[in-house]
């Protein structure tokens, strides 16, 4: 009697575990989809010593790295001097920033799953 208990118990278990396993994959990916749209608003703040060409934002985008792991990054040959400085330019970080926001907005998506 047992161990038939037992199963069903390790079934639901498993079942349960791969419920939310999948909400927590759709939360990454929607965070992180919205990281492009911060990361390109953050990117046209700080692009103002020039003009916009639209460069910078259409190298932004999301990359699925592995299970609920996922990576807002952008291309762009320039970024790190953008985000980092030279010697010559002041640090205008456009990453970070969206970093900082989304890593916020996460948390609390969990938070609201968990409970």
């Amino acid at each position: 009697m047992q161990s038939k208990g037992l199963k069903k118990l390790m079934n639901h278990l498993k079942v349960m575990h791969d419920d939310i396993e999948d909400d927590v994959d759709d939360i990454l990916k929607n965070n992180a989809k919205e990281g492009v749209g911060i990361a390109v608003s953050n990117a046209k703040e700080v692009m103002n010593k020039g003009y916009w060409t639209g460069n910078l934002a259409s190298l932004i985008e999301v990359k699925k790295i592995g299970d609920l792991h996922y990576r807002v990054i952008s291309t762009a040959h320039y970024s790190g001097f953008l985000e980092f400085g030279t010697r010559y330019m002041e640090p205008a970080p456009f990453m970070f920033p969206t970093y900082q926001t989304l890593k916020k907005s996460t948390i609390n998506d969990l938070k609201r799953l968990l409970s």
